[in-house]
């Protein structure tokens, strides 16, 4: 491990302070002196090698590498290299000197008094969050010191890319009292920055000629801190400290400081926040990240400072819902294969940003809400349910297990993939982000915020209890905060048994009136699959409602218009037939208000009456008698009405492990022949295909409305993957 890799990051650190502060300063431009060139890396982010059959491979971008400098032979009497501790002692000696200067400075510009009394914490709702699970990764809020909030969608940075959110965050000069000693601290700083260099390029001997000691090695180098000057710059104006001090802060992931008040006094603790971002982040770096991140890594900021060329401005990063390429995958002459949606690399990188290495289902729904244009994030989303989720993706199936977890996603571009925001943890005194992509709660045992199981097990089972997955979700209209409630059914299993083969103790439903962060079940819902398994009474034909499928009618409707909110059920297991039924919105939590399709007509309270209403197939019989009608079996379904087709569509599986499609101009039916969308040989393992509920509506751009998207499960790799069928050609 050499030091390079040390001291190329406090080089990537400082081109950024002095990018920032040029920028911030809006004068001069600052570019570092190219003593410690290092390698570039141009790929905006991390692609997943073991991809399958996903696209993503082919998005890798080379980064090229610059061999380090040769270091030039020490003369005179302090020829002999020095120690790590020495240098550190220098660095912190450095820091203080750095420290003194800023405060100097903030009081000078401010009319404040010097402090290092720790400051206050402070909630500014116009901040840029910082994720408690992966701090580089953020959604970020761009705010002017002179004007209202400017509504943006919500995105994440790519983990290569850091610094380029320094950009972000500029705001605008705004008069202040003369200073009077600028020149002075100026001069400081300048003085400062000089010995910075000295004690980097000494550290970096040191490190060379000491046994390796990460955490000793971290402190040196983040204690030196490297101050980078314009060149050339013009007198510093009046008011620019502290917006300078205010700018850099917030280009390291912090927030404004007090309410994005150019002027606000800052004391010690900022600068010390700085070192404290910096740390944290090396301190995440594996110890084989380091030795193979040399110089500035893959930090595009300082990338651009070490060309030598002076750069005045840097482009915004771009959104990953938008930004992000794929080339679909045809796997049948009507459907293709998008992105993966979990799993590690790609567009979501879930094992990093949220611990989610594994997982299956995947069921969607639109969550109700209204965007509030005034906000910085958008509160329309499409949620997902997921069932088991474990953090491994290799082995999978592995590691820290819970039964179920949740996503939300706002992108309605879908031809590229399906991003999901940043994630939220609960700090104390405080509740997770309702519309973050995620509710995280801390793992002990990776040391992180990771997903959080979101429906729990409330224990109305009798015997054997495995797990609690969901099956379906919709939402309606209802008197709460967000004027939306969130409805799940799940399906509590009592063992795994053959393949394709399950039995349940009973299923449920849970109700959510937070967008999804926490869930509660309702007992009114409980269906006991069979006598003896439930704590509920056991009501015959309640066995064939074990899995669900809600769905709502196209609104305008009659339906829709009478609060009709439609139930598919199918028991336990892949080898049974679908049954229907119907409820009032208002009382899905309710299994006795449930009326069932008997083939004729509607039934109140009664399940045993629900009959098959997929077609089936009559034997002839012996001489006419005894005649057998079979029905098709179905896997995991999912129904939504299209609006392209104006007809109701089901995706399920079949026996053979295909994925099928058909129509219907009823929820009753007449429903069609299966439609083979995926062939079970062109995609082993192949499960649970869920619709996107955006599909064919106004919530996707126009020239995405003939496509029908929707999320596959596979069983190899336990990820989601999201797919793409051409109703054109169905």
């Amino acid at each position: 491990m050499g030091a390079s890799a040390y001291v190329g990051r406090v080089g990537g650190l400082a081109v950024a302070l002095g990018i920032g502060a040029a920028v911030a300063m809006g004068q001069g431009a600052a570019w570092a002196t190219p003593t410690d060139a290092g390698p570039s890396a141009t790929d905006p982010r991390s692609v997943d090698a073991d991809d399958g059959v996903d696209s993503d491979a082919a998005l890798d971008s080379a980064s090229t590498e610059s061999p380090a400098p040769t270091p030039t032979p020490a003369t005179g009497p302090d020829t002999q290299t020095p120690s790590l501790t020495a240098e550190t002692s220098r660095a912190n000696s450095l820091l203080s000197s750095l420290t003194r200067a800023a405060e100097r400075g903030v009081a000078l510009t401010t009319g404040g008094a010097i402090t290092s009394k720790k400051a206050a914490t402070q909630k500014d709702p116009g901040a840029t969050t910082i994720d408690e699970a992966n701090p580089e990764e953020e959604t970020a809020v761009v705010e002017s010191a002179t004007s209202a909030p400017v509504r943006k969608k919500s995105f994440a940075m790519p983990e290569s890319q850091p610094t380029e959110r320094a950009f972000l965050h500029v705001l605008t000069p705004k008069p202040a009292p003369e200073v009077r000693s600028v020149d002075r601290l100026a001069a400081t700083v300048a003085a400062v920055a000089e010995s910075a260099q000295t004690i980097v390029q000494r550290t970096a001997a040191a490190v060379e000629q000491t046994p390796f000691n990460a955490l000793a090695a971290n402190s040196a180098i983040q204690n030196a801190v490297p101050v980078m000057t314009a060149a050339a710059a013009p007198p510093v104006e009046p008011g620019t400290l502290p917006r300078l001090l205010t700018n850099l802060v917030s280009a390291f992931g912090f927030g404004a400081l007090a309410g994005n008040t150019p002027g606000a006094p800052i004391g010690t603790p900022i600068v010390m926040a700085l070192l404290a971002l910096a740390v944290q982040r090396e301190s995440r770096e594996s110890v084989a990240t380091l030795s193979k991140t040399a110089a500035v890594g893959n930090d595009p900021v300082a990338a651009l400072a070490l060309t030598g060329t002076p750069t005045a401005a840097v482009a915004a990063p771009s959104d990953p819902s938008t930004s992000y390429v794929v080339t679909p995958v045809a796997v049948s002459p009507n459907t293709s294969i998008i992105t993966k949606v979990t799993g590690p690399g790609g567009l979501n990188n879930t094992q990093t940003r949220f611990g989610v290495g594994g997982t299956d289902l995947g069921i969607m729904w639109d969550n109700g809400i209204k965007d509030d244009p005034n906000t910085a994030v958008n509160e329309h989303q499409v949620l997902m349910l997921f069932g088991d989720t474990f953090s491994n993706s290799s082995p999978v199936r592995t590691g820290v297990w819970r039964n179920n977890m949740l996503f939300r996603s706002s992108d309605n571009i879908l031809s590229n993939g399906m991003y999901v925001q940043d994630g939220s943890a609960p700090v104390a005194g405080t509740t997770a982000d309702d519309f973050a992509g995620a509710p995280l709660v801390y793992n002990s045992e990776l040391n992180k915020n990771i997903f959080k199981q979101v429906i729990a097990n409330e224990r109305y089972a009798v015997g054997n209890d495995v797990t609690i997955i969901p099956t379906s979700a919709i939402s309606v209209p209802y008197d709460n905060a967000y004027g939306s409630r969130q409805y799940a059914t799940f399906m509590d299993v009592r063992s795994w048994d053959s393949a394709g083969r399950w039995t349940t103790n009973y299923s449920g439903v849970a109700f959510s009136d937070d967008n999804g962060v926490t869930w509660h079940v309702a007992p009114e819902s409980i269906r006991a699959s069979a006598p003896g398994y439930s704590t509920k009474t056991f009501v015959s034909g309640n066995q064939n409602f074990q899995q669900f499928a809600l769905v709502k009618p196209p609104a305008g409707s009659p339906e829709a218009q009478q609060g009709w909110v439609y139930a598919y059920g199918t028991p336990s297991g892949r080898n049974g037939t679908v049954y229907l039924s119907r409820v009032q919105q208002d009382q899905i939590l309710d299994a006795t208000k449930y009326q069932y399709w008997n083939g004729s007509t509607w039934v109140t309270n009664n399940p045993a009456a629900a009959k098959p209403i997929l077609p089936g197939t009559t034997s002839s019989g012996f001489f006419g008698f005894f005649k057998t009608t079979t029905y098709p079996s179905v896997g995991e379904m999912s129904v939504q009405y299209n609006a392209y087709e104006q007809k109701y569509i089901m995706l399920t599986t079949d026996p053979s492990g295909n994925v099928v499609m058909r129509k219907a101009d009823k929820p009753e039916g007449p429903w069609s022949a299966p439609i083979t969308l995926v062939s079970g040989t062109k995609m082993p393992g192949a499960y649970a295909p869920m619709i996107n509920p955006w599909s064919s509506t106004e919530n996707v751009p126009a020239s995405d409305s003939q496509y029908l998207y929707w999320n596959l499960s596979t069983w190899n790799d336990y990820e989601v993957t999201l797919m793409r069928t051409d109703l054109s050609k169905v």
